[in-house]
């Protein structure tokens, strides 16, 4: 290696306090043990959590037997692994993206994770019986949200107020052991009072940067569209790449990132309607709808003695939705699968009634969301009935009807409905 010319870590011990550290050793350490090359200071870490280890023109990352494990771009460290330029890796409450040298070495594809269905079942199986204590009547709400998490996506609630929109929220928050943070948009919100800013310290001299709520796992965004298209935007960084730049210093969330939009309908009064590339970053679009007689009669009797939210707490933690979040991605989608997507969204992009037709981004969205359906049911492969089951809540906010046809088709869901009708399911004979 080419002297002074040596791979670097950004430390993100907090969300204010970053260090820059060069990797100078054949060894480097990190957990909490003062004897550790990088100390950590969250209270976090293992005494010896990780090390780095050179081999050759790589750098080998392995963990130590720690309880909590290491994530390198949110999938768990299994093994010892190169790392690659602008990997981050997240261990307890700190975060380090690894640059190469200038005459760095390989990039290496990190090796295949096993698939454990059973694990996926049973963390699924926790949070939806954990969520319907204080959800009441709407099973497949509580299950489409759990598959859009464990897709790691993103997901937008419209509906009537007071039906449960935040309620959801929250028990999913209170379910997971990580940080929640609640954004209750509003006309006169800024983007800085979401992303954070720098705030001058008279006592150091210095800028120090002052986080906002969307430093969080779980980010409740309330009634999204009572706010303006300018602040709408500053989400949109967030979502798409898990970062937020201030001033030109780009800070990495942390894993898992999954943040819930609760908005009003359009024709309710003060609301600004999401532009377009803002929904396209949710995964999913759910409408909740008003409870039946029976449902409501137990969220009467289970409210008589104050906030149900208070009857339940965390059943996993956050770590577990990260690990099964990687694991998601590993579910076998074939090409038969792959080609009855391509289709639907290529029929969208083609009907006269519609305004626009699904991206790529949405077809990703939809095997994602197949994908994570398949492990909630302990299946390690996707069928063409996880397609027919999530299609219109996946695509149907990306679309647009036409003015001149709304009289004959009503809603977007009603022309997907027909789209995928028309077209062959996989294996199917007609």
């Amino acid at each position: 290696m080419a002297s002074g010319v040596f791979p670097t870590l950004t430390v993100q011990y907090s969300f204010n306090r970053t260090e820059l550290f060069e990797i100078k050793s054949p060894r480097v350490t990190i957990g909490s043990s003062p004897e550790c090359d990088i100390v950590d200071t969250t209270g976090t870490l293992a005494p010896k959590h990780a090390e780095l280890l050179i081999s050759g023109n790589d750098y080998l990352i392995s963990d130590c037997g720690s309880a909590d494990g290491c994530f390198i771009n949110g999938s768990i460290l299994e093994n010892s692994r190169p790392l690659r330029h602008d990997d981050i890796i997240q261990m307890g409450e700190m975060i380090l993206i690894f640059h190469t040298a200038l005459s760095g070495g390989t990039d290496p594809v990190a090796g295949a994770v096993r698939f454990d269905s059973g694990a996926l079942k049973q963390l699924a199986g926790k949070l939806e019986k954990n969520i319907a204590q204080v959800f009441k009547g709407k099973p497949e709400t509580i299950r489409n949200l759990l598959v859009c998490l464990l897709a790691d996506g993103h997901l937008l609630l419209e509906d009537a107020p007071g039906v449960g929109k935040s309620m959801l929220a929250q028990a999913l928050a209170r379910s997971i052991y990580s940080r929640y943070r609640r954004i209750q948009f509003t006309p006169d919100m800024m983007p800085s009072d979401i992303t954070g800013m720098n705030i001058y310290d008279a006592d150091s001299g210095t800028f120090r940067f002052m986080p906002g709520p969307i430093f969080g796992n779980v980010i409740l965004a309330d009634e999204i569209n009572r706010t303006t298209p300018r602040t709408q935007s500053s989400l949109l960084e967030c979502m798409a790449e898990s970062a937020v730049t201030i001033d030109g210093v780009s800070r990495i969330l942390p894993k898992p990132f999954f943040v819930i939009a609760t908005q009003n309908p359009e024709d309710y009064h003060g609301t600004y309607p999401l532009p377009e590339p803002q929904l396209d970053r949710f995964m999913m679009r759910l409408s909740i709808g008003y409870p039946d007689s029976g449902a409501e009669l137990e969220i009467l009797s289970g409210a008589r003695n104050g906030n149900m939210l208070n009857t339940i707490s965390g059943v996993v933690r956050g770590n577990d939705v990260v690990c099964a979040q990687s694991l998601v991605r590993k579910i076998e989608v074939s090409d038969s699968i792959k080609s009855y997507i391509i289709a639907i969204a290529d029929a969208t992009r083609k009907h006269e009634a519609l305004v626009n037709g699904c991206s790529p981004r949405a077809t990703l969205a939809l095997m994602r969301a197949c994908q994570s359906l398949a492990a909630c049911e302990e299946r390690d492969y996707v069928t063409p009935h996880d397609v027919t089951r999530l299609y219109k809540v996946v695509l149907a906010h990306r679309l647009t009807l036409k003015l001149r046809w709304k009289a004959q088709w009503k809603s977007v869901e009603n022309v997907l409905a027909d789209i995928v009708s028309k077209i062959k399911i996989p294996g199917e004979v007609r």
